[in-house]
């Protein structure tokens, strides 16, 4: 049966990064809206610093966005390195280019963007699966989608990388591969957690002993008893279930809640505990309401989405959501 597929170009698969203060007009910092294909940030950053003379560590980001696609994001550096800076580079399927510039006082920090507005073109997609997939769409419109860590946080090997950190009980000493080991870990027992709910099917509504995050803020509380207030409100939208990302705090579920998320991490005990010694315990919701999703066909096979998501948020989590047999193109020679 043929596969959908993502990716078959650059130009289908669209993410720019949209910020939700002003910037200010004057500082020691130049932010750059910077167009990229065909590369990752951290391979943009490493091209800045060379061809600027910037140190790489005082380049700032706030997200990470992938090489298989056409993005826009943020990155900032410090005024005085920007003289050298060219417009563009382009290499045969590599480029960048900056679209804005914009004086700021402040370094830009990992997480600063509030949301990434995406547009995706799905191919190959059977045509006798249109109806069912406009049906999922509205559902995922109504009802958001799980909030897993995508693929990408977990690349072709970094968990099994990360598991080697583990079983030698210590960090890494570059910053970067510190980064990667701890964000991964984090990833996968989140995602286990996420597993579970979804299994029940308790990934979108509150149960017994969970922790309610309020939508669009990282703000989140205790729920010491179900009432017919927190379900309403959770089925509007305006809260959702949270998951434990593990760290020094402890977790603070209950009851129903907490047995589940015990469960989850079991299998999970020595990686739970490596991330217990060098991290803070923080929460994530366990679902995403996309923000005006709409959808169109191009043809029979071909169908155009776009959406914005909060930062944090994985694209190809609801592509999976609704179409979990999707592959990216580059992988259709492992069907």
């Amino acid at each position: 049966m043929t596969k959908p597929i993502i990716k078959q170009s650059p130009a289908d698969f669209y993410v720019e990064e949209r910020l939700h203060f002003p910037l200010e007009g004057s500082g020691e910092h130049l932010w750059l809206l910077i167009e990229k294909s065909g590369m990752n940030t951290v391979y943009l950053k490493r091209q800045i610093a060379r061809l600027s003379g910037c140190p790489q560590k005082d380049i700032g980001h706030s997200g990470l966005k992938d090489r298989r696609a056409i993005t826009r994001q943020w990155l900032s550096l410090p005024l005085k390195y920007v003289a050298s800076l060219p417009e563009e580079q382009r290499l045969e399927s590599e480029y960048w280019r900056i679209i804005d510039k914009q004086v700021h006082s402040r370094k830009l920090r990992i997480g600063s963007h509030r949301e990434n507005f995406f547009r995706i073109i799905i191919r190959r997609i059977a045509a006798e699966r249109r109806m069912a997939i406009e049906e999922q769409l509205a559902t995922i419109q109504a009802q958001g989608f799980p909030n897993y860590f995508g693929e990408q946080r977990f690349g072709s090997n970094n968990l099994a990388q990360a598991q080697q950190w583990v079983a030698r009980g210590v960090l890494p000493k570059k910053p970067e591969e510190r980064s990667r080991v701890l964000s991964t870990l984090r990833a996968a027992l989140f995602n286990a957690q996420l597993a579970a709910r979804v299994a029940n099917h308790s990934w979108h509504r509150l149960i017994a002993g969970d922790r309610a995050m309020l939508s669009g803020s990282h703000s989140h509380f205790a729920v010491e008893q179900l009432d017919e207030d927190l379900i309403a409100r959770t089925a509007s939208g305006d809260l959702s279930p949270a998951g434990y990302l593990p760290g020094k705090s402890e977790i603070v579920l209950q009851t129903q809640a907490a047995a589940i998320a015990a469960q989850a991490l079991a299998d999970w005990e020595k990686e739970n505990r490596y991330l217990c010694q060098y991290m803070q315990g923080d929460w994530r919701a366990l679902r995403v309401l996309p923000q005006q999703l709409q959808w169109q066909w191009q043809d029979a096979q071909t169908l155009t989405l776009s959406f914005l998501l909060p930062s944090g948020a994985f694209a190809t989590a609801l592509i999976a959501h609704l179409l979990p047999d999707y592959q990216e193109a580059e992988d259709i020679s492992h069907d």
